[in-house]
């Protein structure tokens, strides 16, 4: 059980990465770069666009939460 909630955990994560770098793409190609090879400004364009990313980082909320579920799980 341990194991799917880490994939699911996984696929979230990966989704809703994806999806704020899809959304910093539409602000401009700099955000975009920026937030595709350095993370933490994931966390500020989030920060900056709350309204337009506020799904996307509940998304990735969700599979960390997922992961945690998986380590609680898993021992």
């Amino acid at each position: 059980m341990a194991l799917v909630f880490l994939w699911a955990g996984y696929a979230l994560c990966c989704l809703g990465g994806l999806w704020i770098v899809v959304l910093a793409w539409q602000k401009g190609i700099l955000w975009e770069l920026g937030c595709l090879f350095l993370p933490v400004l994931q966390l500020i364009y989030v920060a900056l666009n709350w309204k337009e990313a506020k799904s996307a980082f509940y998304l990735l909320l969700v599979g960390f939460g997922a992961f945690f579920v998986s380590s609680v799980i898993g021992n």
